[in-house]
């Protein structure tokens, strides 16, 4: 027994006597790492062999081609861009791990963020321009310079610009937007006209520079998993999916449903991480970013990336790795699959994946790597924040300089990893044969996989189709098929019959890649039989892809195979916009398949008529909806996919009520054109549903009293006030009695002593119903005459919006009720308010309710509340007088995502709220109730961005100064005591 304690005991000693790095500045960074248990982390490159590194790309002969972007921050208030921008190119002379030979290839570069090696040179994303570089000479310096594309915008500040080059399995090269738009044109190509577009995610092909906008939001970081999901980021969105494209969603011009996005991780104040580090996020004591940050949750999030290498552990495969450089930590999320998306959470509650006590560590990057290595970027700097969102008279207090001369990148592998280990199939590198790297496409290794299919597509070989054909049909990995079966494609050399063998595959992710490509290309027609039988898939994200596919195939089958799919998995938001884009000109067809089954799964039949009746309604002709509606109107109990597809039609034909034969009994009778005896009793029904049945049935029930008649609905409508029904079913009632448009409704709404008991969360959606509605206007001025309603209590946009409005009876009227709020100095308010702050002894606990009594409907603080505006639950830092000033001001500064959208529609409702999402098609406006609101662009009479906040001003007419001074404490105390 004794020789195993002792080679326990040499073991442990080894251990504990690990050589020590050179360099003491190294040895201090690595000291203060806390990685997972058995892996090891080592540094490949740090200064001066690399400063300020962004990001990094390898070629095929394990050369790194390094972004610097020395110029970070840029000018904080529009100065001179630098130059000061490098791609640096790093050799490993002596093989030993550590990069040894610097050459500078590219210099005078403003901000460079991203790069990609392609034929022999690379691509390099600095806004407004792309460039392709290359060293033709050997000399390690670029000679060949070229801008490709340009257009990108580059007005804000260098951290939100287009960046992360990234190879999709389609060949294309996919960019993230930086929340930015632009006018992309290219240089290679002045005839053709320019792309125009706004803050989107975009594409474009490495061959023929065309360029596309396409699905997507993303900031700093984009990923693409071995089977083409994309997955892009922005700091306080760790994890977002592309879903869908505006190219698909467009085929269908009457389809509302604009969203593209899945949040996949947690977001905002539930996406926690668990810093060890002292940092406080700058954030925290910025006014200008009330709201936008805090410690404890991501701030930073950027440089994301899919692990899919082999010098982890098995169980690291197919995780998400995201950066967080304010709070000096990598995060490891574990992904599942969630319908047609994805959810992700964190790998190891209460501990990351890579944190440091090292304030300075701020990792911005995460990538594959040779041998299988995780690779992480650490720009290494004092601070990481940009001047920009530092008030001016703070800016001198923090030290963006310090850190400008340093910079690190580490790799992470399995702690008894060793270089023998790497995977050995197939070769990559200068002079491999088309053989050997579609052999390397059967590697283990994502890293080895994705460079043979990049240099595979760049030479576009023609020799390698059976090769390609047999690694389809027979590799080890679906990750290895899937590369080879879109190469084939990309390269024109993939055949009908192997096509369809992919589409049979036993690897659901295969059929998933096959599905996509029939998608949208006619040269395999002969394949698209097989779609048929893919609509009773066992998996949801093929299902999903058929219905995409389907949906540019014109036949009676595609319609029935729509169908079945839609009976399926119509309850999830992505498969039924998959099925309903793709009915553009055929839906009384697919309402006539989708009626036929009698399997369809309840909550999917529900959910796809209602979007059906919408459908209809935008885009059909009156005889349609009438016919469909009147089928409808049956003596027998309520069903609730009636309910569901009578709303949807009704939501869908309120825009063209002008069509509509007019009917004093409302838009019901309207579209029934007298034709159904049975209305009346339906509606009688309905609203015994609406008083008492399960609750989404009961949800769609009193949305739909809505477009019937104040003097048949009005009565259960006013039980649904009541305070003991829950918020929801009264704010569904409000919203009910405002598609009324009786005035007699506002009436109701603001009687005494309902006014009196309508809690924090619904109040707000009295007021909105209040003035959505002209006919409802002459009682909200009574009821602000009267003092029953604070005109404060109205926000400054719609003040504004009233005070300007066409008719003079109703200008003149706002003008003097509002005049004092709108024609006052709140900066002289915020003045006068300061003395009190410098008084007070204020108390948190009479805060918190006071922040729930005014606040919390719209804003979310310490996880709990409202989603309209901010989340406010990391501004405990920021100084008193700063929150007493958005508070006071809120328009003093207002995000461009925050600034209100005014929608008029020609049903002469108005909307404001900000956008959530847009489409070709039409947009999603956020209200100040918390309610996403669908319009179509062709129901829109005017749109207006008034550029301010939805927060009103005067909220110190609604409170005490003594409230005021709470409420101040609370938020910067929170729920400590």
């Amino acid at each position: 027994m004794k020789y195993p304690i002792l080679a326990a005991s040499l073991i442990v000693l080894l251990a504990g006597c690990k050589q020590k790095h050179e360099n003491e500045r190294i040895q201090k960074a690595l000291d203060a790492f806390q990685l997972e248990e058995g892996l090891r982390i080592e540094p490949v490159a740090y200064e001066p062999m690399v400063i300020d590194p962004v990001a990094f790309a390898f070629d095929e002969n394990r050369k790194m081609y390094v972004v610097e972007d020395r110029g970070y921050p840029d000018p904080a208030e529009e100065g001179e861009a630098t130059t000061l921008g490098r791609i640096v190119l790093l050799e490993d002379t002596d093989a030993d791990g550590v990069y040894d030979k610097r050459n500078e290839f590219a210099s005078g570069l403003t901000y460079p963020n991203g790069i990609l090696p392609w034929k022999g040179g690379v691509f390099i994303t600095c806004a407004p321009h792309i460039y392709y570089y290359k060293d033709s000479d050997g000399d390690g310096v670029a000679d060949i310079k070229k801008t490709v594309l340009t257009g990108f915008n580059d007005t804000k500040t260098s951290q939100i610009r287009m960046s992360h080059p990234t190879i999709g399995l389609d060949g294309w090269i996919y960019v993230t937007g930086g929340l930015n738009g632009g006018s992309i044109t290219s240089p290679e190509h002045p005839d053709r006209p320019p792309v125009v577009y706004t803050a989107a995610d975009g594409r474009f092909n490495p061959e023929t520079l065309e360029f596309q906008s396409t699905g997507g939001k993303s900031q700093f970081g984009l990923t693409i998993d071995p089977f083409g999901h994309r997955f892009g980021t922005s700091n306080r969105h760790p994890v977002m999916q592309i879903v869908m494209e505006p190219w698909n969603l467009s085929r269908n011009p009457h389809l509302t449903f604009n969203d593209m996005v899945q949040n996949v991780s947690p977001v905002e104040a539930n996406a926690v991480v668990y810093p060890i580090s002292k940092a406080v996020t700058t954030a925290e004591y910025i006014p200008n970013l009330m709201g936008k940050s805090h410690t404890g949750t991501f701030t930073a999030a950027s440089g994301l990336v899919v692990y899919n290498g082999t010098a982890l552990k098995p169980e690291h495969k197919g995780n998400i790795f995201i950066c967080e450089s304010a709070q000096n930590l990598v995060q490891r999320q574990v992904v599942k699959e969630n319908g047609a998306s994805f959810s992700s959470s964190i790998a190891n509650d209460g501990k990351e994946f890579l944190a440091s006590t090292d304030e300075w560590f701020r990792p911005v990057y995460a990538q594959h790597g040779p041998e299988g290595a995780l690779y992480i970027v650490d720009m290494h700097r004092k601070v990481i924040d940009h001047p920009a969102y530092v008030p001016e008279e703070m800016r001198g207090q923090l030290d963006f300089e310090a850190g400008k001369t340093d910079g690190r990148i580490y790799r992470v592998v399995r702690e008894d990893f060793d270089k023998d280990d790497e995977d050995k199939t197939g070769k990559v590198e200068t002079g491999s044969s088309s053989k050997d790297l579609v052999e390397a496409l059967g590697s283990a290794d994502e890293w080895k996989r994705a460079t043979a299919f990049r240099l595979l597509l760049e030479s576009r070989a023609t020799d390698i189709a059976e090769q390609l054909k047999e690694t389809i049909n027979n590799a080890t990995h679906a990750e290895s098929k899937a590369r080879a079966l879109w190469l084939a494609h990309n390269l024109g050399l993939l055949n009908v019959e192997t096509l369809n063998q992919a589409l049979a595959s036993a690897d659901a992710p295969i059929r998933e890649q096959a599905v996509q490509i029939l998608t949208t290309n006619t040269k395999y027609d002969t394949a698209k039989a097989s779609l048929l039988k893919l609509a009773d898939d066992p998996s949801v994200r093929v299902r999903f892809y058929t219905a995409i596919a389907l949906g540019n195939i014109n036949s009676n089958e595609s319609v029935q195979a729509l169908a079945k799919i839609a009976a399926k998995d119509g309850a999830d938001k992505w498969s039924r916009a998959a099925v309903l884009s793709g009915l553009s000109g055929r839906t009384q067809e697919f309402i006539a398949a989708f009626a036929g089954i009698q399997s369809a799964e309840p909550k999917a039949y529900a959910a796809v008529m209602q979007d059906l009746g919408r459908l209809l309604g935008n885009g059909g002709t009156i005889a349609e909806a009438s016919s469909f509606f009147n089928r409808l109107v049956t003596p027998e109990a309520v069903d609730e996919w009636k309910i569901s597809a009578m709303l949807g039609l009704a939501e869908g034909i309120k825009g063209r009520k002008q069509e509509l034969k007019p009917n004093s009994k409302g838009l019901l009778y309207a579209i029934g054109a007298g034709a159904n005896n049975n209305l009346d009793g339906f509606i009688g029904k309905l609203k015994e549903v609406a008083l008492k049945d399960t609750a989404e049935k009961q949800s769609r029930a009193i949305a739909l009293l809505g477009y019937s008649n104040y003097e048949q609905s009005n009565d259960a409508l006013k039980q649904l006030l009541d305070a003991h029904y829950s918020p929801q079913v009264q704010i569904q009632a409000i919203n009910a009695l405002a598609n009324l448009q009786d005035p007699k409704g506002a009436e109701l709404l603001t009687e005494k002593s309902k006014w009196k008991a309508y809690s924090p969360k619904v109040k707000p959606s009295v007021i909105a119903a209040l003035i959505s509605n002209s006919s409802f206007l002459p009682v909200l001025f009574n009821s602000i005459e009267k003092g029953q309603i604070a005109a404060a209590e109205i926000s400054s946009i719609d003040r504004t919006r009233l005070m300007k409005m066409k008719d003079k009876a109703i200008a003149d009227k706002a003008t003097t009720l509002f005049k004092e709020l709108e024609g006052g100095d709140r900066m002289a308010v915020y003045e006068e308010y300061k003395n009190v702050l410098k008084n007070a002894k204020p108390i948190a606990t009479k805060g918190a309710a006071m922040f729930q009594a005014q606040c919390a409907v719209c804003h979310t603080y310490g996880g709990k509340g409202g989603q309209v505006g901010p989340d406010l639950s990391g501004i405990k830092n920021q100084p008193a007088d700063a929150l007493l000033l958005h508070i006071l001001v809120p328009n003093y500064e207002v995000y461009p995502q925050y600034q209100s959208i005014i929608v008029k529609t020609k049903d002469g409702s108005t909307k404001s709220g900000w956008v959530v999402s847009e489409t070709d098609n039409g947009l999603t406006l956020r209200t100040a109730t918390g309610a996403d609101e669908a319009v179509l662009r062709s129901n829109i009479e005017s749109l207006t961005n008034s550029g301010l906040s939805l927060m009103p001003d005067g909220l110190e007419k609604t409170m005490s100064k003594e409230d005021m001074a709470n409420l101040i404490e609370y938020l910067k105390k929170g729920d400590s005591k």
